[in-house]
Parts: C-alpha cells; structure tokens; sequence
C-alpha cells in the first residue's frame, strides 16, 4: 500500500484528484498539506486524512509517505517536487510542470539522479477513454494524413465566486493559456505524436479568452480556443486525408467518426449514430453514475502511477513531455504579447515572458 501525501487542498483536490483516488487500489491518501487551515481541516474530515500540516516541508519530512502529490499553485510546483524528491518520495506534479524551462531542467537533472524513484506530471486528459480510442484511430491511419486539428475547452470558472487571483495572472501561471491551454498543448502531442513547429496565439483582457495556432511537424494545421468566461465545451477534432473524428470529452458517447464524403445530417449518417447512441446507453448511464469519463480520467493516471511504482515501469507522462508543454505555452505567451508567430527551434519564450514579468509588476508598483 502506498502511502501518499497530497499538498494542497484547492478545488483540482477536492472534486478531483482524492474523489478519484478512493477509485485507485493499492494507494492511501496518509496526510495532507494546505496553508488554509479552514478548508484543510474540511477537507481532511471529507476524506478521512488522519496527518494534516500547513507547512508542506512538514508532510514531506514528517508524514511518513511514499509518494508526495504536488498540487498547489504553479509557482510553487518546482520548489515542492524538489524537496519531495530529495527526500526519496515519488512525486506526482499537476499540470504545468513549472513557469520556466530552467526550473524544469532542475528537476528532470534531480529526477535522472534518483532512477529509483517515479515522477510523473499531471496531465489528466493521457488517460481520457475517449481521448486514447482517437489516439488508435490516428495512429492506425484510418483518417490518412492529418491536415487539420480544431480544439475548444471552455468554461465559466470566472463568472462565479471563489476564483482565485492568481489564477487571472500568467506570470503566476494563471490565464487560459497557461491554465486551459497547456492541457491541450500536450494533448496534441500524445494524439498526433508529432512536435509542434510554429505557433500563434491572441488572448483578450485578463487571459480569459485566448486563441492558438500552431504547425505541427509534417505540416498539420492546429486552430484551438480557450476561454475561462463562457458556457462549458471541451472538444477534439482531427481531420485528414480519409475522414475525420470528433471528440466530445463531456458525453460518454462522444466520439465520431466520418469518412470523406459523410455528412453528419445525411439520414444514414444519422441513423448509423442513433444506433451507436442506443447500444452504448447503458454504459453511458453507468459511468454518468460514477462522475463519467471526467472523472474517471484522473482516476485513470492514478492507476498508472501507481502502477509504475508498484511495478517499476515507465511513467505515462514524463518530465520531459511537462517540459515540453511548458515550452508551448511559453511561445504562445510570447507570441500573444507581440503578434507575430514564434518558432520552437530558435524561441526565447523563455527570457521574453521574464522581461515581460519584470516590466508587468515596475508597472503594477
């Protein structure tokens, strides 16, 4: 049994990662960290943690754990990981991996010199039953040569009470960029297995809203949308050569499939998907049962953690793919702030979203 300690007890803890837990064999959630002491105590009791700590140096050097899980805000995450793995814990960082490639180069080096001990990063969407059975699709080359990806993922987190403030700024890893987007930067590169080339990006007051482009190697096009202030979607389409799919990440039955020529109003098209609909609805009702594929999904890369611990594999979601996505969503963020489209060969993301940081807060004083 694998004794696990979580840090930080935010809203991803809460209706998330522990409810998805008590799904996962094999692993304890033995303590938890949080600097709140109201909403540690609660959430404590809802989930029956016996060792709570404010100090999360305290849970990692005291709370007789395992395997640490790093859920507190990104500015935090580099320094958390650090200390869980010089303390000889396997760690588990949410998404994004940190908010600098140098951060990242640190703790992949800390990584590399305990090969003993599994780390992985966050990203919950890997683990997706929808979005892995449009992974084998893709991968078979039944769609042909992908040309073009469109993807949305929106919500109304802003317009109700409770945001926090650090989510509304990206130099503090706030903003549908950083927050929505880098979600899908790394869902490109698991879908299609190709690195992105080019991108662009736009975002509107705030970073509520924001727009991506990106080239993908082999030349397909990616059109995504983010937005933290409207109605809730979160879909995937992919379109090649032979056809296409849809993936729709909040209905259980959410993946189509349309070959060239297929149009999704055509009758036939219609009744073929009707059928489909009515085999599926008693797995539907079931899992909607369960907290649906959501849910299930951060259930799903626990199991794979925990897995790679009890068994000494490889880990779904390495360092270097947190990397990776942070490297994206830094180019975005430069592109964003200076309208022109950035290379991921030759980009200073990094060194322009520091001076971008620094010339922000002179100007905030």
């Amino acid at each position: 049994m694998i004794r696990l300690g979580l840090i930080g007890c935010g809203g991803v803890a809460e209706s998330r990662h522990l409810p998805a837990l008590r799904r996962v064999r094999g692993v304890r959630v033995a303590a938890l960290a949080d600097v709140d002491p109201s909403r540690l105590e609660r959430v404590a009791r809802r989930f029956g943690a016996a060792r709570r700590y404010e100090n999360y140096s305290d849970l990692i050097e005291g709370g007789d754990v395992d395997a640490v899980a790093v859920c507190v805000p990104p500015t935090l995450h580099a320094d958390a990981a650090r200390a869980a793995l010089d303390a000889g814990k396997h760690v588990f960082i949410e998404k994004p991996l940190a908010l600098g490639l140098a951060e990242c180069d640190r703790l992949i080096e800390a990584a590399e010199a305990r090969r003993a001990l599994k780390v992985t990063v966050g990203f919950n969407l890997r683990a997706h039953r929808l979005v892995r059975a449009a992974r084998e699709i893709v991968g078979r080359g039944e769609l042909g040569e992908v040309k073009l990806v469109g993807t949305t993922f929106t919500s109304g987190a802003r317009l109700g009470e409770g945001f926090a403030d650090w989510r509304t700024r990206r130099e503090s890893g706030g903003g549908a960029l950083f927050e929505q987007g880098s979600h899908h930067f790394d869902l490109l590169r698991f879908l299609l297995g190709r690195e992105a080339e080019e991108v662009s990006a736009a975002s509107g007051r705030a970073d509520e809203t924001a727009t991506f482009m990106a080239r993908m190697e082999g030349g397909a096009q990616v059109v995504s949308a983010f937005s933290e202030g409207t109605a809730e979607s979160h879909a995937v389409e992919v379109y090649g050569a032979r056809g296409r799919l849809r993936v729709s990440l909040y209905r259980a039955d959410g993946l189509e499939q349309f070959r060239v020529g297929e149009y999704a109003g055509a009758p036939r098209v219609r009744l073929r998907e009707a059928v489909r609909t009515l085999r599926a609805l008693p797995r539907v009702m079931q899992r909607s049962a369960r907290g649906g594929d959501q849910l299930e999904s951060y259930a799903e890369e626990w199991r794979q953690f925990v897995g790679a611990i009890t068994r000494d594999a490889p880990v779904a979601c390495t360092l270097r793919d947190g990397r990776r996505a942070l490297e994206i969503a830094l180019a975005a963020w430069e592109s964003s702030a200076t309208r022109r489209a950035v290379r991921l060969d030759d980009t200073k993301a990094e060194e322009f979203c520091q001076q971008w940081t620094a010339k922000h807060q002179e100007t905030q004083a």
